[in-house]
């Protein structure tokens, strides 16, 4: 009896250290498994974390153009005294991408002379816009002291304004005033202080345009008022 019950006492010995490994494996493998899948999250998490995520309202973002027309140069410097008349390269060089936004050189007849204006149509939507943009004109026209002719169109159907400008007191330069460094023959016509102008009122309505969101779709002249050279002017006097 004595020896049937070391016998058992032993089996039931062995037999709980079999579970205890049998145990012991088991939680070894769960938690060589838990490991294993814990790393390629952890990973993954890190090399999200170096990706540069888009930023809202980047600055160095491309930004989108409200203009279907490229900038204009940078205007002519203010003349000193009185200012010579344009010249074919002053055309090329400061008229013609004037000519893409909807402004010509046209003939008009002041007191029975004919001479070249520069001259633009602005059309707005309401009758409040085209004020503001009379009002800004005022406002260049006192401060600069050049003043531009301005005809009103303004009913139910249209706000519109057409702005022509020319230099009343201007000099025509002689054969040998080369550069216009000499005086000239006394005249009437286009100058620097005109394209200033012209370039000052692009800017104007530019900047209304990209506050509201709108983009700046303005018609080109006819090619009848797009000339460019001096002699083609010389034929409005």
């Amino acid at each position: 009896m004595l020896m049937l019950r070391i016998i058992l006492r032993n089996a039931t010995h062995v037999q709980n250290n079999t579970r205890r490994s049998l145990h012991f494996l088991q939680t070894s493998t769960a938690a060589r498994s838990l490991i294993a899948t814990s790393r390629p999250q952890q990973i993954s998490t890190r090399l999200s974390s170096t990706v540069k995520k888009p930023v809202e309202n980047d600055p160095d973002a491309p930004k989108k153009e409200l203009s279907s027309v490229p900038p204009l140069p940078t205007p002519p410097p203010p003349p000193k005294g009185i200012p010579p008349t344009i010249s074919t390269r002053d055309i090329e060089e400061y008229v013609q991408p004037l000519y893409a936004r909807g402004w010509g050189l046209a003939p008009i007849l002041p007191n029975g002379n004919g001479i070249a204006v520069l001259r633009k149509r602005f059309d707005f939507a309401s009758a409040e816009a085209l004020q503001a943009f009379l009002a800004d004109l005022r406002e260049y026209e006192e401060k600069k002291q050049h003043h531009a002719k301005t005809n009103v169109f303004e009913d139910q159907h249209q706000h519109a304004v057409l702005v022509s400008t020319w230099t009343h007191v201007a000099r025509k330069p002689s054969d040998d005033a080369k550069g216009g460094d000499k005086d000239g023959v006394k005249t009437q016509g286009v100058t620097a202080r005109d394209i200033r102008l012209a370039y000052a009122l692009e800017e104007l309505v530019e900047r209304a345009l990209a506050t509201s969101g709108k983009e700046y779709s303005p018609r080109s002249r006819p090619e009848a008022d797009r000339p460019k050279t001096v002699e083609e002017l010389d034929g409005y006097t």
